[in-house]
């Protein structure tokens, strides 16, 4: 039974820590776009970027971790 309740506690702390980093990543994405369309594409804007490219990177580690899958590919984006 409390191998049971770790499960559930491992399971309850991977979805608060994949919905905190869809939150960071759609932040970070909202504040490129601002910058961008204002013509800024500096290296703080970089900063932005890549910082969105290690929280997506950690998000799918965790999704390949609940799948059990190695991960397949590491992702970059540079949108």
């Amino acid at each position: 039974m409390e191998e049971i309740n770790e499960l559930i506690l491992n399971n309850e702390q991977r979805a608060a820590a994949v919905a905190k980093l869809f939150q960071l990543i759609e932040m970070d994405t909202e504040i490129i776009e601002q910058y961008r369309a204002n013509g800024i594409n500096d290296a703080h804007v970089r900063q932005y970027v890549d910082i969105r490219n290690e929280n997506l990177q950690k998000l799918g580690q965790l999704l390949d971790a609940r799948s059990g899958e190695p991960p397949k590919t590491q992702n970059s984006f540079d949108i």
